[in-house]
């Protein structure tokens, strides 16, 4: 780390530059690793304790060559810059980073939608499930990009906000003209009801074209209007002591099942 460290003006290497209000800052071993090996690029600002600072050193020798700051620091100012008491030794203060507009989007397997999921936590804990099972395309309403571009989204998502990359839309009627233009199937998620409603397994049976599985906000799920604008509906059905499940339980089923049809389809069957 001290040869790192003479890379760099001393100025450069000690003083803390005033933090841009657009910047993020990142914190978590695994957020910031990933973060690291994927999109070095994105960072501003690194700083690390004593005993992160050797899996560091090549991140360092990155931010040096681009004259950009790291710093050695201690626990207590960690919390500082983080504002959390889980920045688990290490924070990097990222650059803005643009949505993909959703007319980019090229659909050839099933992924989820989130539309208004405002709860942080619930999108970096989606966004977490859905690196695991390898599901990286994944389409975000504005409000929902929003929660997803916090702190506290980058921590819960483990490295997760690394291997995604989200499409976003600005509005319903976007979304579904970016549907009929791009031959996919939307399926709305409701909560299980008395009238007949497709299970979780029907609706993978029954699509004939990738899917986009879309699900709604924490409070009131999808608006009437939306679900008017998908091909069908579904529901994962439960035991009816508890009306629903949380937003992040429903969208892990999904991606667990997309999961599950990619490696049927790569042993040569049929989804």
């Amino acid at each position: 780390m001290e040869r790192c460290k003479a890379i760099l003006p001393r100025s450069i290497v000690y003083t803390l530059p005033r933090m841009q209000k657009k910047w993020l800052t990142v914190c978590g071993l695994q957020s910031v690793s990933a973060l690291s090996k994927k999109n070095p690029e994105l960072i501003e600002r690194l700083f690390f304790d004593a005993d992160r600072a050797p899996l560091f050193s090549e991140t360092c020798r990155y931010l040096a060559k681009a004259r950009k700051t790291y710093r050695l620091v201690k626990s207590e100012e960690l919390q500082s810059i983080t504002d959390s008491a889980h920045h688990q030794g290490v924070a990097a203060v990222v650059a803005p980073v643009e949505p993909l507009p959703l007319k980019k989007l090229r659909l050839r397997r099933d992924t989820v939608l989130l539309h208004d999921v405002l709860n942080p936590h619930n999108v970096g804990a989606i966004l977490r499930t859905a690196a695991f099972f390898g599901v990286n395309d994944i389409i975000l309403s504005r409000k929902s990009w929003n929660a997803a571009m916090t702190s506290a989204a980058w921590r819960v998502a483990e490295g997760g906000l690394s291997c995604a990359r989200l499409f976003v839309y600005e509005s319903v009627e976007e979304f579904f003209a970016f549907v009929k233009d791009a031959g996919i199937v939307a399926l709305a998620a409701v909560k299980p009801q008395k009238a007949r409603v497709t299970t979780l397994d029907g609706a993978f049976r029954n699509k004939t074209a990738p899917a986009v599985f879309c699900l709604g906000n924490e409070e009131e799920g999808l608006s009437p209007q939306f679900i008017a604008g998908c091909r069908d509906r579904f529901c994962i059905p439960g035991s009816g002591q508890i009306e629903s499940l949380n937003v992040s339980v429903a969208a892990a089923l999904c991606l667990e099942r997309m999961a599950e049809q990619a490696r049927i389809v790569s042993r040569g069957g049929r989804a």
